[in-house]
């Protein structure tokens, strides 16, 4: 039986919480990344943050008190995208990662049961960390995909 040791990713791409958001951008295009996952100085998961993220951090609140097209004018006229991203860039990870209910897995994990996790949810990445809740790897949806379509051309 296969299990999660078998396909994870041990090169653990990783951000700290108090990185700045900058860096994490950075990160994202140097490593050619969509998301991370945010551990502490001793490995421990604290979260996940995606570029998804990072595009709904940058999307203007709109207020439900008054109707949208006066929020709009409003808010274009005093704040920019670009003076958005500027306040953006200096704020922490933590502003905007995902921390609650976090949804990750252990090395014996069976096959079948880490498909189940991602047929029922929308994101792409599956920590994995072990009994002191210290990220040991990562599994994606492409990687799972990959071990699968090969496990089944080999038999």
């Amino acid at each position: 039986m296969n299990t999660a040791q078998d396909f994870m990713i041990r090169d653990v791409i990783s951000i700290d919480p108090n990185a700045s958001i900058r860096e994490l951008l950075l990160l994202f295009a140097k490593r050619n990344v969509s998301g991370v996952i945010v551990t502490s100085k001793d490995g421990k998961l604290k979260g996940m943050v995606t570029v998804g993220d990072v595009f709904r951090h940058l999307q203007p609140q709109v207020n439900h008190s008054i109707d949208a097209i006066t929020f709009m004018t409003f808010y274009t006229a005093q704040n920019s995208l670009p003076e958005r991203v500027q306040v953006m860039l200096e704020e922490p990870v933590t502003k905007i990662m995902t921390s609650r209910q976090l949804i990750f897995t252990t090395v014996d994990a069976p096959l079948e049961e880490i498909i189940e996790v991602f047929a029922g949810r929308r994101f792409k990445k599956l920590p994995v960390v072990n009994t002191e809740n210290k990220v040991i790897g990562v599994i994606s949806r492409g990687d799972l995909l990959r071990f699968i379509v090969m496990e089944m051309l080999t038999q």
